[in-house]
């Protein structure tokens, strides 16, 4: 038992992460690490448990489309699942997003701006941006 949890800490300390079934552990020592968890910026992905350091969202840890990322020093344990864009539409959150990329997707369209759903990035998170994209470039697509 002693080894396991050795190589454990010494996996995470090194900016290996660990996965299971819906959790991975991600770790940083200071630098900028990547825990491979492919489509990750389309998941729910939230901390279930800060092992060291300070892991706030955003600056601590994020997500993008190759995994999660950490920085400053977070180590956590990461849980996720899929989020609405994956599970066809049953999560209110992502739903409001997609709801809310469509709104501004139809004034893009209107105010004759290009489609680029990216000019409006503060008004999505790292986690929903795949639904506010999608609901962004669909909406822009249809507007007249």
């Amino acid at each position: 038992m002693k080894s396991i949890l050795l190589a454990f800490t010494a996996a995470v300390l090194l900016g290996i992460g660990t996965a299971s079934a819906s959790e991975i552990t991600c770790g940083s020592t200071g630098g900028m690490n990547r825990c491979p968890l492919p489509g990750a910026d389309m998941m729910k992905v939230k901390v279930k448990q800060v092992l060291e350091g300070k892991c706030a969202h955003e600056t601590g840890w994020w997500a993008d489309s190759d995994g999660i990322v950490v920085d400053k020093g977070c180590i956590a344990v990461f849980k996720y699942s899929a989020s609405a864009s994956t599970s066809g539409g049953t999560d209110a959150i992502a739903s409001a997003y997609y709801d809310d990329g469509c709104k501004a997707g139809k004034a893009d369209k209107k105010a004759g701006l290009s489609m680029a759903y990216e000019r409006h990035d503060g008004a999505y998170d790292t986690a929903n941006a795949g639904s506010y994209e999608a609901g962004y470039n669909k909406c822009w697509m249809k507007a007249k």
